[in-house]
């Protein structure tokens, strides 16, 4: 029985996902197909933007937002640098 998973790629490494991160766009949002377009400008795998967008969230650094009704959903990339900088404690 053939199988439809997907090709496995390597992992990403940190700077490959800081990389991506900053190729999306500074406070404007942009549909997911396009921020893909954008990640596969580095060399990176289509499929890589998952990671991409899910270390951004974890980070501070991305926010996302879905239209269902249409199909679509956004990113925007809300930090100017790949890493959010730790909240000082009192």
């Amino acid at each position: 029985m053939p199988s439809h998973a997907l090709p496995a790629h390597a992992p990403l490494s940190p700077a490959q996902i800081d990389a991506a991160l900053m190729r999306l766009p500074y406070d404007q949002w942009l549909v997911m197909p396009d921020a893909a377009a954008r990640v596969q400008e580095l060399g990176l795998p289509r499929e890589s933007l998952t990671t991409v967008i899910r270390t951004g969230r974890r980070r501070g650094v991305l926010r996302t937002k879905k239209e269902p009704d249409l199909r679509l959903c956004w990113v925007m990339r809300v930090a100017e640098e790949p890493y959010r900088r730790a909240r000082a404690t009192a």
